[in-house]
């Protein structure tokens, strides 16, 4: 008897194309560039009076040389989709500040700001994409501590330098208050919180001791800034990261409606109770002179509700600033509105602003309070992170505003919003999945 040997027939050869991956050390490299350049910034972009909107080309020539870098690491040519880096809500508005541009006073200095706005944004967010959250976070704290330990340097070793010294149009009670490296206090006080914030939340592969020894010298020198805006958002934001991390995830989506009921009801009381709660702001000297500045711009608001004077057209402009139709004397002289807001109202309208604020605060929030699947520290974290930015715009300008520090770091936090709250990108969901 003999037995048929049954032979299965030999696979078919296929090629299969290898798609590469990103490269991933360009992507930490530029990462550490782009937050020394925007932490000294205003040291590297300072110019004294008359404000006449010119840039700095050394600056933008080496955002756009980043850009490039991340646009090569992304390997295009194997997957053009890999450079659309920004989500499309985010792109609906940087296309309104774009439509802006068309009734600019000033289209060569508006146009040259936006860019730099949209290379910034689509930078980080490509950022996010090729270096991932961890390895991101460890830079960021890295450079923050540099930047502190710089601070202290100038301020304790060259006070002249790093303190304070003379007082300022719109805060007269500024001498004395550290500003280290960074020109100003209130650069340095948003630094300090935003140092505390990464220390504090989602600090799990940091040893506890590093974490007390650097939150300890952050918050000493925060103190010696006076920089009251910064620490009290920090406290509130603290507070809402702390109730964020404790809270049970199944049940954060019934925050929404809740947080929307409360708006609403602080709305009506604000409507009753107008008369009562204006009384602490109308002193020509409360929030060091911001309310001698707001009601000139909500007067050119209702002047221009509806388009504003265009992205970029309002301060820093030169003798064609509208400012100087509804002020005069030290209000001619500042170059914003300390009020990031406001400052969007009167560039690009009502409905630009509301499509920002939007775009940029109130939808990566409620990804957040219903992600059921991102980590309680991470989002923590992201939380804090958000609203310390969004409150800080109540008394100084930074949303949608090209590189300042506030603007970098709210779309650092909108970048990783994205990323984690995405089961496919997740980094924090994959460990906590893997036990670590």
């Amino acid at each position: 008897m003999t037995s048929a040997h049954l032979h299965a027939p030999a696979p078919l050869r296929t090629r299969v194309r290898i798609v590469p991956r990103e490269r991933t050390t360009p992507a930490l490299v530029v990462l550490a560039i782009i937050l020394i350049l925007v932490l000294l910034g205003p040291y590297i972009n300072y110019k004294p009076a008359p404000f006449t909107g010119e840039g700095n080309p050394m600056r933008q020539l080496i955002f756009f040389s980043c850009a490039l870098t991340l646009a090569w690491a992304a390997r295009p040519l194997s997957k053009p989709d890999r450079l659309l880096a920004i989500p499309l809500i985010m792109m609906i508005a940087l296309g309104w500040c774009w439509v802006s541009l068309a009734w600019s006073a000033v289209p060569d200095i508006s146009v040259r700001r936006l860019l730099l706005t949209t290379i910034v944004m689509w930078t980080i967010f490509m950022i996010a994409r090729q270096a991932g959250y961890r390895r991101s976070l460890a830079i960021m704290r890295l450079i923050l501590v540099g930047i502190l330990i710089a601070n202290y340097v100038a301020s304790v070793g060259f006070p002249q330098f790093g303190v304070h010294q003379a007082a300022d149009l719109a805060d007269p009670g500024i001498v004395g208050s550290w500003r280290g490296v960074m020109l100003q206090k209130n650069f340095a006080g948003a630094t300090c919180a935003l140092t505390i914030l990464l220390f504090v939340f989602d600090s799990k592969p940091l040893r506890p001791w590093l974490c007390a020894i650097v939150i300890a010298a952050t918050a000493y020198y925060l103190y010696r800034t006076n920089s009251k805006t910064s620490g009290g958002i920090l406290i509130f934001s603290m507070l809402c990261g702390y109730i964020y991390a404790r809270y049970n995830p199944a049940y954060r989506a019934l925050l929404i409606p809740l947080l929307s009921v409360i708006g609403v009801g602080l709305f009506l009381a604000s409507e009753f109770y107008w008369d009562a709660l204006a009384a602490p702001f109308s002193s020509k000297d409360a929030f060091t002179g911001r309310v001698q500045i707001w009601p000139v711009l909500i007067e050119y608001a209702q002047d221009h509700w509806m388009l504003g004077s265009g992205y970029g057209a309002f301060w820093n402009i030169g003798g064609t600033t509208p400012i100087y139709n509804y002020a005069s004397g030290w209000l001619t002289e500042i170059t914003s509105g300390h009020n990031g807001y406001l400052d969007l109202l009167i560039q690009i309208g009502f409905p630009g602003m509301l499509i920002v604020v939007f775009a940029a605060l109130i939808w990566p929030l409620v990804k957040l309070l219903s992600s059921r699947t991102i980590p309680r520290q991470t989002g923590a974290l992201l939380v804090t992170l958000l609203l310390f930015c969004a409150g800080h715009n109540l008394t100084e300008s930074s949303l949608f505003d090209r590189d300042q520090i506030l603007q970098v770091f709210l779309i650092i936090t909108l970048a990783f919003i994205w990323r984690e709250t995405n089961a496919a990108t997740s980094e924090t969901l994959a460990e906590a999945a893997n036990g670590r």
